[in-house]
């Protein structure tokens, strides 16, 4: 297993079953790198030391804005920390000589990165046509849009200029993602035999978790009471420092999980009490916040603790990788795969004195 940044071992909602392959020697050897000791680090054969974004070249662009962005070093890699075109380049030598060339080994990591960024730029298609490694150096620029003004419309040429649906999703060439469209329309009713099956041909509303929760434990129904939804932090980037003094002092250095007044009543939980969340698959620990704003039945949990801090177990320990059959219908290998419902959860609240 190869990973870097995205610390599975407690953001992925399969991370208890990560840990019991590693335990188990299933996973036979685990590999993350990082720039920081997290918990997929702690479980690792090898830890490579990455570089933060301050110390490298890379292109950022996201489905949140329509720029593309040069980051740029502003210090030299510190320490023994390689950028990761530094580090898959030295893997690749040495798992087959004739791998480096795939990676401009004339050239030194900082020259490298700017030529593969050059390459991203004329191999980029429409979206990318004439922005230069030159333009990037002086700030963000803006994807060009078939739209006015290089305006992000969705669906504009399909609606302004009647081309079939889908529109192109990068990287899979439009081939892969037609299938999901077969009358080139969109479709309000879906005449596939999946779709049939699930009695989903036409938007229907379904009770939740009574094909989840209900369905692998009918008991969950009244022993577990709450939804379990995870939310994002205001002082991390996902589980991205999750061990920064200044950030875990602006969080009073706790977890919280946010609760109904009524439903922290009804177990004699009060403001900033210590609680365990749990259920059948395993349990966490947060500090209680009541709030009238939480939905009752509703715990909300702040994600991107490390493990340690919760006492050893991973808020994703609660959760299971459901999918939903009709994500199975369609695969584009990179792009388009079934996906996990990470908060169709079920849990209940105690304290940890009671």
């Amino acid at each position: 297993m190869v990973g870097g940044w995205g610390n599975p071992f407690d953001q992925h909602n399969m991370s208890n079953r990560l840990k019991e392959r590693a335990t188990s020697g299933e996973l036979e050897f685990i590999l993350t790198t990082d720039f920081q000791i997290s918990t997929s680090c702690m479980w690792s054969d090898v830890v490579l030391p990455a570089p933060t974004w301050y110390e490298k070249y890379d292109l950022t662009a996201t489905i949140l804005h329509p720029y593309l962005q040069l980051q740029q070093p502003a210090i030299r890699p510190l320490f023994e920390s390689r950028s990761e075109l530094w580090i898959f380049r030295e893997l690749a030598k040495r798992l087959n000589p004739e791998f480096e060339k795939h990676y401009f080994p004339g050239l030194d990591e900082n020259e490298a990165a700017l030529k593969v960024i050059e390459l991203l730029l004329e191999t980029g298609g429409f979206e990318t046509e004439g922005i230069t490694l030159e333009m990037l150096k002086k700030g963000p620029v803006r994807l060009h849009s078939p739209a006015p003004g290089d305006r992000q419309i969705p669906f504009y040429e399909q609606v302004q200029h009647r081309i079939p649906f889908p529109p192109p999703s990068y990287p899979a060439p439009l081939k892969a993602t037609a299938q999901f469209l077969r009358s080139g329309r969109i479709e309000f009713y879906k005449d596939e035999d999946l779709f049939l099956q699930e009695g989903e041909q036409l938007p229907v509303h379904k009770e939740t978790f009574v094909e989840t929760e209900y369905k692998a434990n009918p008991a969950a129904r009244e022993k577990y009471r709450l939804r379990y939804v995870t939310k994002n932090s205001l002082y991390r980037v996902h589980s991205t420092h999750s061990n920064n003094t200044i950030l875990l002092e602006l969080q009073d250095n706790r977890a919280k999980v946010f609760l109904n007044p009524g439903d922290a009543g009804e177990r004699g939980i009060t403001d900033g009490d210590l609680v365990q969340i749990y259920n059948d698959r395993g349990k966490t620990r947060a500090h209680v916040v009541l709030d009238p704003g939480c939905s009752a039945g509703t715990a909300i949990f702040e994600e991107g603790w490390w493990s340690h801090y919760l006492g050893g177990e991973s808020y994703n320990s609660l959760t299971y990788p459901w999918i939903k059959p009709l994500h199975e219908i369609y695969f584009v290998p990179g792009m388009w795969s079934p996906t996990t419902v990470w908060n169709e959860c079920l849990v209940d609240v105690r304290r940890m004195d009671a």
